[in-house]
């Protein structure tokens, strides 16, 4: 695609700030507590004295010609690291389903223990007011019906919800970057935050909506490179349809949707966009329209669970949980669900006095706090959402509830490895918090470069993401996770960069 001045402004623009915000995370990730030594156990300490050593002993007599023949063999054997990486990361997530003995607590485990019980879980009311939840209670219900209801088969379905997360992480990847390297590393880095971390146990939105959403960016993907009409508009069409299953799932998840707008808006005047937009929207719109209108049909006919609809919870309601914290106290919660805004909005008769008592009780508290508390407490926020790549157990945890085996077992002792307050959760945590610094610290590299139009198209939706959860309820890394495949699209982009200009020098 050709590039005018004001696209390249608008593209310049979008990685600029995005340099500001991951610099903001950068330096709150360096500030986090997960990275204190205190916690971490006697023989972690021992190992990371002699890991630094060699390091720093590799570093020092390590000739740089070594440095790039490892790279250059391990570009040429990425293919085969990539499927013994994925093969194991799965054979590992299977091994530590039998031991881990855990079930998901509070919405996640209360929407599985609601399908075999609906009336003692209160499920009724649940849905009537969470009409986010509608589509993946009922969709783990037809699970339940195919396969049963026993919580190790949601985890285990989980798990190859993630694994073909991955394998579309890859694909969108090479496919949009015209790169296999930037698909291989990319897929790997998700695996690590996906995979490596047991984010399966909880059978949840923040995995369920991945897949959706990134098939409907391959299908967007396909439809813009194709080059006849027939093919852009069924393209589109089964882009939409998986978009409005993101919707239905987690409808935060689709921002990337909104980017793809302002991308077409910005780019009006090519060729190519103009037949994009006349053969692929339509198809788009219609597929989509149609999804959410049957699913709408369905819950108004369905004979499951009583649904009433005037209940629901509105909008603005997030934004009221957004706002909730003290600027003051760093530790505390930022920005999460807490019971008194719960309490004041669901007291409401009617949806619009829910607004209305929403906006007025945001608006009351953000006058109280004053211009400079109120940049405070969002900074806050920020650093809650964004200091770790250590999903769900840092702040908000990963609602899990473990079943310990006896001490000095083989199972004990790897639950103390990833319950939230085993031993040896300290050492795993710092391990992927250094593997974030990397992953942040290569995300710079490549927004510092000149962008291109695909690079600032993950740019926005990244930015998109960032800013949805400033705004709404959040404060924790778990919300972060729908958008860490645009993190590690960006970082990837700039590991090979940083890799290439190395080989080259």
């Amino acid at each position: 695609m050709s590039y005018t001045k004001f696209n390249r402004i608008f593209y310049k623009l979008i990685n600029t700030i995005l340099v500001i915000l991951i610099g903001i995370s950068l330096f709150f990730s360096l500030q986090s507590d997960i990275l204190s030594i205190d916690k971490l156990t006697n023989l972690f300490i021992k190992f990371l004295f002699y890991f630094f050593i060699v390091l720093f002993i590799s570093i020092l007599f390590v000739k740089k010609k070594y440095l790039k023949s490892i790279l250059i063999g391990l570009h040429k054997q990425e293919s085969y690291i990539f499927w013994i990486l994925f093969l194991s990361v799965f054979l590992y997530q299977v091994f530590l389903l039998h031991y881990l003995k855990a079930s998901p607590n509070f919405d996640a485990g209360g929407l599985l223990s609601g399908i075999d019980h609906p009336k003692a879980a209160n499920m009724s009311n649940y849905l009537s007011s969470n009409k986010n939840n509608r589509f993946i209670y009922f969709l783990n219900f037809f699970i339940g019906q195919l396969f049963g209801t026993d919580i190790k088969t949601f985890q285990f379905i989980n798990i190859l919800f993630i694994m073909a997360s991955t394998l579309l992480t890859k694909i969108v990847g090479t496919k949009l970057f015209e790169s296999t390297t930037t698909g291989y590393f990319a897929a790997s880095l998700f695996m690590f935050y996906s995979g490596v971390q047991p984010l399966f146990l909880v059978p949840y939105t923040d995995t369920y909506c991945i897949l959706p959403m990134l098939i409907s960016i391959l299908f967007l993907l396909i439809g813009f490179q194709s080059s006849t009409r027939t093919h852009i508009s069924l393209y589109l069409l089964l882009s939409g349809i998986f978009f409005s299953i993101c919707y239905l799932i987690r409808p935060s998840a689709i921002i990337f949707g909104i980017a793809i707008f302002i991308f077409i808006l910005v780019n009006l005047k090519q060729p190519k966009v103009k037949q994009f937009i006349f053969w692929g929207i339509p198809s788009f719109l219609i597929s989509m329209i149609t999804v959410l209108f049957t699913f709408n049909i369905f819950i108004s006919n369905q004979n499951i669970i009583r649904i009433d609809q005037s209940k629901e919870i509105p909008l603005t309601h997030f934004i009221l949980l957004g706002s909730y914290g003290n600027p003051d106290i760093k530790d505390s919660l930022h920005g999460t669900w807490n019971q008194a805004d719960v309490d004041l909005t669901l007291q409401q008769k009617s949806k619009s006095a829910m607004i209305n008592v929403d906006l007025n009780a945001f608006s009351e508290r953000t006058k109280q706090r004053g211009f400079s508390k109120t940049i405070k407490f969002y900074l806050q926020k920020y650093s809650n959402i964004t200091d770790t790549g250590v999903i769900g157990y840092h702040r908000d945890g990963l609602w899990t509830k473990f079943k310990y085996d006896k001490n000095n077992t083989l199972g004990y002792k790897i639950q103390q490895i990833y319950s939230d307050h085993g031993i040896f959760r300290p050492n795993f945590n710092f391990i992927i918090q250094i593997i974030w610094l990397f992953t942040l610290f290569f995300m710079l590299c490549g927004l510092l470069k000149t962008p291109t139009w695909q690079f600032s198209v993950v740019s926005l939706t990244l930015f998109g993401g960032l800013l949805f959860l400033l705004i709404f309820e959040s404060g924790g890394t778990k919300y972060l996770f729908q958008y860490i495949p645009f993190i590690c699209f960006l970082s990837a982009v700039g590991f090979i960069q940083s890799a290439n200009k190395f080989l080259k020098d």
